[in-house]
């Protein structure tokens, strides 16, 4: 059985993670801002600076994890969309069958 409510929360996660991601957004914005200081911080560590390189590095990573995980949410709230629609169609196709 469809769990509907399961399903919309999760098709608005998806919306909600879809206008974080998007282009011109502050969430974008200050992804990118975080990315170029660690990279910049990065080429500005001399040479026996090896610990800090790693957390340099470790932080930018840690950025695609959490863009990663919203494009998740994004792939799961479209198909949940799907899938809310299929389940109204079914319900519009049984409705009409009686």
């Amino acid at each position: 059985m469809i769990d509907e409510i399961k399903l919309g929360k999760a098709q608005h996660r998806g919306i909600r993670a879809q206008e974080l991601l998007g282009e011109g957004s502050l969430f974008h914005e200050i992804m990118d801002k975080l990315h170029s200081d660690y990279l910049a911080a990065w080429k500005n560590t001399k040479v026996m600076q090896t610990a800090e390189r790693e957390k340099l590095w470790q932080a930018t990573q840690i950025l695609e994890i959490i863009t990663d995980h919203l494009k998740s949410y994004v792939i799961n709230g479209r198909i949940a969309a799907d899938d809310l629609q299929r389940f109204s169609e079914e319900l519009d196709r049984k409705r009409k069958g009686k």
